[in-house]
């Protein structure tokens, strides 16, 4: 009852409030808890025990339940967007309450309904404790009958296609990392996700030959167990040396900081693995409650590590192009981005990055570098949005000496488009009924035409097009390139 009214309590301050550092703390405290409070469900109940058997029998007897819970907590949510879009819908509600109680269902049935079926599908502890572990039966018999003659064939399905299936797999993640590492071009992500992958499998073998491991006499199932569990080591080391690389080309982020601490965080178990050649479960709930500590409260937490790195890399560009006189008005602001992306693009792409996330934030130490009224999730980019749009009235007249006419409601894209001496120019294609040619008129509306809204006809030789709706747009695109499109509605006269 108490897990319910907490989470349900904070997902309602989750989805309550507009401020992204409060939603950002209330998510943190969310997480922890969440952490926290599953590790002591899982290992609370065996702390005392001398070994880890009765825990590999709680845990392999609550995936069936887990799973189910799972499933049920996603149909739920399911069926739950879709009555409340249809009741959104039919009440011509606001975006926003929508948006709320569809964020209020996703957050309640993740942190109240999943923990709370899957604590109704804990097994007993007394059984868990009671029994001794035993190899599983991987055994597979395939029978045959060929001219009246019948084959059985038996084969162990995790020791002859999984184990085998997985060699061939951390063979060819070794061999991309060192190719990786010898080219010294290292794509973190993939990196990261080959490991991690391993880590998984490696935890399926160390689990699936558990009761092997913690026999005293020597067999080919601990010997497996043992080998193929150092597998992994090769693969997090590449892929946290991926992480410091990124780190230090790109600076820090919120996925590389916990990509980080995850790695750090494996290789102390692993180091402590090797020493104790069976390391204790409690221990590693020890030491992922104190990382899940210190990376979500206190000093060293992700939220202040990450906005001090930031701030410091921005005065230390902004002091780098001359300015130390704070804060920059806007017009300097503006000049202050516009040489960074001439001289710089690589700094000027980090620093609109963490300029714009720290706005959106409303970091206050941000703005005792950059005005704070200003819009500066536009003034950060490259290329920053434009939108310009001119309506006219419908009424339209044949012109003399034209004998066609043609409605036209056409977008144009970024390629059909171009930009001379502040006036744009474009070609509209007009296909004839049957669809095999085409005629192609040149038109351009000068820049001043645009600012005082003044596009009513255009005209070149031979046609002549009125305007009822014409809307420029500009917007930068992810890899920081500019983006345009022309929407163009009206009647075109023709002679």
């Amino acid at each position: 009852m108490s897990w319910l009214v907490i989470s349900f309590t904070l997902s309602i301050l989750y989805v309550s409030t507009d401020n992204f550092g409060d939603k950002q703390s209330i998510g943190h405290t969310i997480i922890y808890i969440y952490c926290i409070i599953g590790l002591a469900a899982c290992f609370g109940p065996f702390w005392n025990q001398k070994n880890d058997n009765a825990l590999w029998f709680f845990h392999n007897k609550i995936c069936a339940p887990v799973l189910m819970s799972f499933g049920v907590t996603v149909l739920f949510i399911i069926v739950t967007f879709a009555l409340l879009v249809a009741i959104i819908a039919l009440s011509n509600g606001s975006r926003d309450p929508g948006l709320s109680a569809l964020a209020l269902t996703f957050f309640f049935s993740v942190f109240t309904i999943f923990p709370v079926l899957c604590m109704a599908g804990i097994p007993s502890i007394d059984k868990c404790i009671e029994e001794n572990p035993t190899l599983k039966n991987f055994t597979t018999t395939i029978k045959l009958k060929i001219r009246s003659k019948q084959f059985s064939f038996s084969f162990d399905c995790f020791k002859h296609i999984f184990l085998p299936l997985y060699a061939i797999y951390i063979v060819v993640v070794h061999i991309y990392d060192i190719t990786a590492l010898q080219e010294w071009n290292l794509p973190t992500g993939t990196i990261f996700s080959l490991a991690y992958v391993a880590l998984i499998c490696v935890f399926i073998i160390q689990n699936e030959y558990y009761p092997a491991i913690i026999k005293p006499e020597r067999s080919s199932e601990k010997t497996i167990a043992r080998v193929l569990s150092y597998t992994c080591i090769f693969p997090f080391v590449t892929a946290t040396i991926a992480i410091i690389q990124r780190i230090s080309e790109y600076g820090i982020t919120p996925s590389r900081f916990n990509a980080l601490a995850f790695c750090i965080f494996l290789c102390i178990v692993v180091i402590l693995d090797c020493i104790t050649k069976t390391i204790p479960s409690k221990y590693v709930a020890i030491i992922l409650c104190v990382i899940a500590t210190v990376s979500l409260i206190g000093p060293f937490s992700e939220t202040n590590i990450i906005r001090n790195a930031w701030l410091k890399n921005i005065e230390k560009t902004l002091v780098n192009e001359g300015y130390t006189a704070y804060p920059l008005s806007e017009k300097d602001t503006k000049k202050f981005f516009s040489d960074l992306w001439d001289k710089d693009g690589h700094t000027a792409s980090i620093i609109a990055y963490q300029v714009k996330m720290l706005h959106f934030q409303s970091i206050k130490e941000l703005y005792r570098f950059f005005p704070e009224k200003s819009n500066l999730s536009n003034i950060v980019k490259k290329y920053r949005s434009i939108s310009r749009t001119v309506e006219n009235d419908k009424l339209h007249t044949m012109p003399e000496n034209f004998s066609k006419f043609a409605y036209v409601d056409y977008t144009f894209k970024h390629e059909d488009l171009v930009t001379r001496n502040d006036t744009l120019f474009f070609n509209y294609p007009l296909k004839d009924i049957d669809s095999t040619s085409s005629k192609v008129f040149s038109f351009y509306v000068p820049k001043q035409n645009w600012l005082d809204k003044d596009i009513k006809v255009l005209e070149t030789e031979g046609a002549r097009f009125e305007v009822e709706f014409i809307k420029f747009a500009q917007w930068e695109n992810e890899k920081h390139q500019r983006e345009r499109g022309l929407r163009l509605r009206g009647m075109l006269f023709m002679e």
